[in-house]
């Protein structure tokens, strides 16, 4: 519940109506025990589950540590196995056609291929009116 100072002013108000200002101060008194009584009992519940969920914690932790210990050589040989594969290609792209041999022939331009995006190219549509 969101109580800002307006509401707890109005609540204050119909309060001290309906109890009148010598029940008031006891009554409040009694909601303050009631209140220290409810956080006791959840701050006991809290640890409670605290002490309960402490061990499997401990004992999740402790394998995910060692599972990324484990995991650390395979994985670093993989991004070594992937730079490699990438610095190849890489290499294999800049690789360009050699200029033409001092024959005095024009080089000639090697046209790049569309990228694959596995879709198929539409059918060509006649230019007929009737179709537009």
């Amino acid at each position: 519940m969101n109580l800002d100072p307006d509401k707890l002013v109005v609540l204050f108000v119909i309060a001290l109506l309906v109890l009148g200002p010598k029940r008031m101060p006891e009554m409040a008194r009694t909601a303050g025990r009631w209140m220290a009584e409810v956080r006791k009992y959840t701050s006991a519940i809290q640890g409670e589950l605290h002490g309960v969920m402490g061990e499997p914690l401990k004992q999740t932790s402790a394998l995910r540590d060692e599972f990324r210990s484990a995991m650390a050589e395979p994985r670093a040989a993989l991004e070594v196995g992937a730079r490699e594969v990438r610095s190849s290609f890489d290499a294999a792209a800049a690789v360009s056609v050699p200029p033409a041999a001092s024959n005095g022939a024009a080089p000639v331009e090697v046209a790049s291929a569309p990228p694959l995006t596995g879709r198929v190219p539409p059918a060509a549509v006649p230019d007929d009116p009737g179709f537009n």
